[in-house]
């Protein structure tokens, strides 16, 4: 049995991961750990500008690969940082490993007052208290623990429950030996480690529970109608878009995304009908919806800005809900049955009802055409009514600049509500932060995204819309992306201030003002000295903007590209308005 050192233990369980990018800042109590980042050849330090960015960033990459992101602090100052950060993962479900260094155990003990600290107090526990509430677990490795069974306990409950952990690395622990059987007699799970369907066993394996769950929602499939399937964000989180992907094939039944899970399955499949949000939903998407009479909603997570304030109309009695760790049936609950476990055993027992009954349950060829209509029109480009750039005419406008395989980020506002009806191009990514809602998020993550879209085989282009009041939150990141010799898009929608928050409140209020900076001159500061390439634009008219996007360089992702797109104060997508009505309307309410 060989033994290895404890720091070397946490980075061979992140290679084993395909952790290829850990993102941080350094500082005097991890410094020891990060030797062993800058001396493997695998595994790279990215290296931040502040720890919110640096976990914006990992929250990034964690989504592009459907795995494990990583941020690295240091005790006190640094860790409460990333918090905010941390707390958006938690609310979204993104797993991320937040690993603190912190004062050796013999000053802990000795309550020493250290730098970093609060002082007085003689506690080097109340940070971790403070990430306990938007931690799914916390390791606190101690002179006492069996250091590589904790670390497996947290680093296996980030991938399970696919929610940020926290772990402290006390600064004498980094080079201390421990085993290393461990990371050759045991394997850590991935979000999606559940059997697909064409490698299940017979019934016998099943539970009586899921037996039973399985019934049911065949019964009422096979007595249905017009059944549909609507994906949301823990069905992305969890890894079962290619499951999905079989079940809707299989039983040829029209499917739906809420607009926090775009692409999950490709938008340009025939059965694809539309993105749902209540009463923030095209008419006819809405209406189809409303109509069905069995839904399978997979991986819901229900929030004001993804349902329309609360206004999905699904009947519960008929619909079916497959939960991170639960299933839903009417209004029954089976804890046993979550989504990964019982959605390979749908994908075969609906497949069989379809195949038996003589083709796909979907017979509606009208609805299906229908379908086809509505992303012709929803990808064609009207004509601009105005030489202004609105948003009417710039969404559809970079619908059709979008390539397959793209990853486009949406900043919480404009952005997000703006790319809700663009259709997505095959193997299209979209990511949002809808439900936690930090600006600056975006840009961030779009540092994580970019690296980790450079390590997929095939090419993928990655594309920033945001604010020019959001990203001047987290801006300091584009140095990072051009000292890291990346190549995104960064569209800044200069509209002069918050235009989310001018349609829900105050559209003359200074509150909603901010510092208008010269963008051009961003990307030449930044970059220094730096030899990277780099191209900046500003663009006031649509002609001028299709115009760029038209041209055959622009759409190659070999530089580093600032576009900023001047906007008419007060404008905004339909969605956006839609919903700040209903957001308005809702905080108004006693």
């Amino acid at each position: 049995m060989g033994e290895i050192e404890l720091g070397q233990y946490i980075v061979e369980r992140l290679k084993q991961l395909d952790v290829k990018q850990v993102f941080g800042l350094p500082g005097d109590y991890n410094l020891d750990w990060l030797d062993f980042i800058e001396n493997d050849k695998d595994i790279h330090w990215v290296g931040s500008t502040n720890e919110l960015n640096a976990s914006y960033a990992a929250d990034g990459y964690a989504r592009v690969k459907h795995s494990l992101g990583v941020v690295v602090t240091t005790f006190g100052v640094g860790e409460l940082s990333a918090l905010n950060g941390i707390a958006g993962a938690m609310s979204e479900r993104v797993p991320i490993l937040h690993l603190v260094g912190v004062p050796s155990t013999s000053l802990q003990a000795n309550k020493a007052i250290l730098h970093h600290t609060l002082g007085g107090s003689g506690t080097f526990n109340s940070f971790a208290e403070m990430s306990s509430h938007i931690s799914s677990a916390v390791g606190i490795l101690k002179k006492n623990t069996d250091w590589t069974t904790e670390i497996d306990r947290v680093i296996t409950c980030a991938l399970t429950e696919c929610r940020p952990v926290y772990l402290t690395l006390p600064t004498d622990l980094v080079h201390a030996k421990v085993s290393d059987a461990p990371l050759r007699e045991s394997k850590l799970p991935r979000p999606h480690s559940a059997p697909v369907s064409d490698e299940l066993g017979d019934e016998s394996t099943q539970s009586d529970v899921l037996k039973h769950c399985i019934a049911e929602i065949s019964e009422r499939f096979e007595k249905s109608k017009n059944p549909i399937v609507v994906v949301d964000i823990c069905a992305d989180r969890f890894g079962c878009g290619p499951e999905l992907k079989k079940l809707v094939e299989a039983t040829g039944v029209r499917f739906f995304a809420n607009h926090t899970c775009r692409s999950v399955l490709d938008e340009d499949h025939t059965l694809f009908g539309g993105t749902y949000a209540g009463a923030n939903s095209l008419p006819a998407v809405r209406q189809e919806i409303e109509n069905a009479d069995f839904v399978l909603m997979a991986g819901k997570l229900e929030s004001d800005f993804n349902s329309g304030s609360f206004t999905f109309q699904l009947p519960v009695k008929d619909t079916v809900e497959l939960h991170s760790f639960e299933t839903k049936i009417g209004y029954a609950s089976y804890p046993e049955c979550d989504i990964r476990t019982i959605l390979p055993h749908l994908t075969r027992a609906l497949g069989q009802i379809v195949k038996k009954n003589g083709g796909p349950k979907q017979k509606d060829e009208k609805l299906i055409e229908k379908s086809k209509k509505q992303r012709e029109e929803l990808g064609q480009v009207p004509e601009p009514d105005s030489k202004a750039i609105k948003h009417d005419w710039f969404w559809p406008r970079i619908g059709a600049f979008l390539q397959p395989n793209d990853i486009v980020i949406g900043e919480t506002g404009t952005s997000s509500f703006g790319l809700v009806n663009v259709p997505f191009p095959k193997n299209g990514s979209c990511l949002t932060q809808t439900l936690w809602g930090s600006i600056g998020w975006a840009t961030g993550a779009t540092m994580g995204a970019v690296l980790a879209a450079n390590e997929a085989k095939e090419k993928r282009r990655t594309i920033l819309f945001t604010g020019d009041g959001s990203i001047q939150l987290t801006l300091q990141e584009v140095g990072t992306m051009i000292r890291r010799k990346t190549c995104p898009y960064l569209f800044v929608l200069n509209n002069d201030g918050y235009e989310i928050e001018r349609q829900i409140h105050g559209p003359k209020a200074e509150y909603n003002d901010i510092m208008m900076y010269d963008w051009q001159k961003m990307l030449p500061f930044f970059a220094g000295k730096s030899t990277h390439p780099y191209q900046s634009f500003e663009v006031h008219t649509p002609a001028e903007l299709d115009e760029l996007l038209n041209d055959k360089e622009f759409n190659v992702a070999d530089k580093l590209r600032l576009i900023e797109v001047y906007m008419p104060r007060g404008d905004a997508p339909a969605g956006l308005i839609r919903q700040a009505q209903l957001t308005a309307e809702a905080n108004s309410k006693i």
